[in-house]
């Protein structure tokens, strides 16, 4: 019995952590089909405020309450938005530069590896020349 409540417990706390963390890391990008300003607002169903966020800025959702969604945009104080204004894929400019990163990164990596084939090719001819001089030293 004992045993059972405590892993029912368990059980509970884990579940409320699941539910508590599935919104911990959820990243997504303002959009708009107006002229990239996203409307935002003190609570879902209110009157939109006077201020407008960006389209492309980067958010954290933290809570979703129908079509609205709570979000968080570095320490700023949180405000709701309209979900079909959001988007998960980043904007064409901030995935340029992350594939410019990846691309710097890749170009480092062919050259470290174009580095170590030369050193390969330098020892490999150095043991072909030393295996050639004692083949003519054993012929002789």
């Amino acid at each position: 019995m004992y045993y059972t409540k405590i892993k029912f417990i368990a059980r509970m706390l884990a579940g409320l952590l699941v539910v508590n963390l599935s919104f911990a890391e959820e990243v997504v990008y303002l959009k708009s089909s107006k002229p990239c300003q996203v409307e935002v607002y003190p609570a879902p169903e209110a009157q939109p405020l006077a201020e407008k966020l960006n389209c492309g800025t980067r958010a954290t959702i933290l809570e979703r309450r129908g079509p609205s969604i709570k979000i968080q945009i570095g320490k700023q104080e949180a405000v709701w938005v309209i979900a079909k204004d959001t988007t998960t894929e980043a904007p064409a400019e901030l995935e340029v530069l992350r594939l410019q990163g990846d691309q710097k990164k890749i170009e480092r990596e062919l050259a470290e590896l174009n580095e170590k084939v030369k050193m390969l090719s330098e020892t490999s001819e150095k043991l072909i020349n030393a295996l050639l001089a004692a083949e003519v030293v054993k012929k002789k």
